[in-house]
């Protein structure tokens, strides 16, 4: 089937995320078409702190429900948000952009100016649909621990977490989400590449989906560390 639409959430932490992506989820099924979720987040990995790590846990899982790939862009602080958006729709040959109201003021897009308006100015002919978020409580429910630093082992064909040293070789170290109440090590492992993160799921200490390590190059990937 040849898809003539491609849909891309944009999300930025915080408890609407999820409301925006289950919409973006629903029209791209309606129109079964792709669905992307983007968020723009810090350039510097450390700038994430534990409440921005758990939700996007959440982002992968829902987008994972829906068939989602989750990209994300760092910000160097050198681009604008919108830039970055439309740059990414652009590759991506978007045809939908969804995104959430904006909570700017009308004195903050006089003095600051208005990001839907610099988002319109960029993206040309995609179609932007712009999500009313309702106040929501600002504690998200819980569904992933906090984050440990793992390594990726490789031993007998499959790819391993390990808190500690172990036999086989290390192919990749990483932040390890396990799913709350859960007595195995099942739950999301992210990856940080060259210039964006990269989820995947755990399922009992295994990683399933070994087409990622499998298209890696030989040098192993980059380190992380545990934030808090």
């Amino acid at each position: 089937m040849i898809h003539h639409e491609k849909i891309m959430v944009c999300v930025y932490y915080g408890p609407n995320g999820e409301r925006l992506i289950r919409r973006g989820g629903e029209l791209a099924r309606l129109l079964q078409c792709p669905l992307y979720v983007m968020s723009v987040i810090p350039s510097a990995v450390d700038e994430l702190d534990l409440e921005q790590e758990k939700f996007m846990a959440l982002w992968q899982t829902i987008c994972d429900e829906y068939g989602a790939s989750f990209i994300t862009k760092p910000n160097d602080n050198r681009h604008k948000a919108s830039d970055i958006i439309a740059e990414t729709a652009k590759h991506y040959q978007i045809t939908q952009l969804i995104i959430g109201q904006s909570g700017q003021t009308r004195w903050q897009e006089i003095t600051q100016g208005s990001f839907v308006n610099e988002l319109l100015n960029r993206i040309g002919e995609t179609d932007l649909h712009i999500v009313a978020v309702q106040r929501m409580d600002q504690h998200i429910v819980e569904t992933h621990e906090r984050g440990i630093p793992v390594a990726v082992v490789s031993k007998d064909g499959l790819y391993l977490i390990r808190k500690g040293e172990d036999e086989g070789d290390v192919v990749a170290e990483g932040l390890f989400f396990k799913e709350l109440n859960t007595d195995f090590e099942t739950g999301l492992l992210r990856i940080q590449t060259d210039r964006e993160f990269k989820y995947l799921k755990v399922s009992q200490g295994k990683v399933v989906d070994t087409s990622f390590f499998l298209s890696q190059a030989s040098p192993p990937l980059g380190h992380e560390k545990d934030y808090g």
